[in-house]
């Protein structure tokens, strides 16, 4: 008698079903090895390649920070061009309340190529009540290079290091270039931003423009979603989530000048923002 065929060509004999495990193992290791191991994040990134809108113009501007909707700091920012580079002055300070639970005065002086908004170097100082911590950030040619000094200083003395991975910018680099694409409605992008002491991996998501009153006034605004994960270096360069971080929003001018007008962050300490309470452009 014949025995009851599988629909595959093959019986339920012995012999016919270790020649379709075969097959079937043969096939599933042609998908393997035709597949990537893992699916790389790098792939994603958003070409390193700065889009057309027009670079910003120099402005003079102070924010307001607050956490839970109580001020907590202050910060003036000024944007300066000259010529081939565009500067970052910035320097800001807890107040009130928050000073007395705890006091931080930070700086930022940064510099970028106008071309390709390419950081050139970044120096950061933020002054504790006991410590500073200055960071120093410098492209050379090789790459990205870091100095995160601690004063007094521990047992180990600072050194530069540098960033084994690329392309990479600083904050301020990294803001310039997501400013300059298009950030059409639906548009995701992301880049390798370095605030000088963990790579992060920042995806950004245009998610619509918002009315949104600042100083009084309807501004409006192109709402945009953030979100971020650390670069592990020492693993293979996977992602991990940033613990302090969970999500984040940012409103810039629908306008030419794409002027930040407010950032909300949902950090593990709560609610924190920032907001735009004055502005001025200096005459051309």
């Amino acid at each position: 008698m014949m025995e009851p065929s599988t629909g595959i060509g093959f019986s339920n004999s012995t012999a016919g079903q270790s020649k379709l495990r075969s097959i079937l193992s043969g096939l599933f290791v042609s998908v393997l090895l035709a597949a990537p191991l893992h699916a790389d994040w790098r792939d994603s990134l958003t070409p390193d390649e700065a889009g057309t809108f027009p670079a910003v113009r120099p402005f003079e501007a102070e924010f307001r920070i607050g956490w839970t909707d109580i001020e907590a700091a202050r910060a003036r920012v000024k944007v300066s061009d000259e010529g081939g580079t565009i500067r970052l002055d910035a320097a800001g300070a807890t107040s009130g309340l928050a000073r007395v639970l705890w006091q931080l005065d930070a700086s930022i002086e940064s510099a970028t190529a106008r071309e390709g908004f390419r950081t050139i170097y970044t120096v950061m100082k933020e002054n504790y009540a006991a410590r500073l911590v200055m960071t120093q950030i410098v492209a050379r040619p090789d790459g990205i290079w870091r100095l995160r000094e601690n004063f007094p200083e521990g047992e180990n003395p600072a050194r530069w290091k540098r960033l084994k991975i690329a392309p990479a910018r600083d904050i301020f680099s990294g803001a310039l270039f997501f400013r300059s694409l298009a950030l059409a409605p639906g548009e995701s992008v992301s880049a390798i931003i370095f605030p000088g002491d963990t790579p992060f991996f920042v995806e950004l998501k245009v998610a619509g423009t918002d009315p949104l009153t600042i100083t009084g006034t309807v501004r409006d605004a192109i709402r945009i979603e953030l979100a971020l994960q650390k670069i592990n270096l020492k693993n293979d360069f996977r992602l991990e989530p940033q613990g302090k971080f969970r999500s984040g929003t940012v409103w810039v001018s629908n306008d030419a000048d794409r002027i930040p007008l407010r950032v909300e962050l949902d950090l593990f300490i709560g609610y924190v923002f920032a907001e735009l309470e004055s502005i001025r452009f200096p005459p051309r």
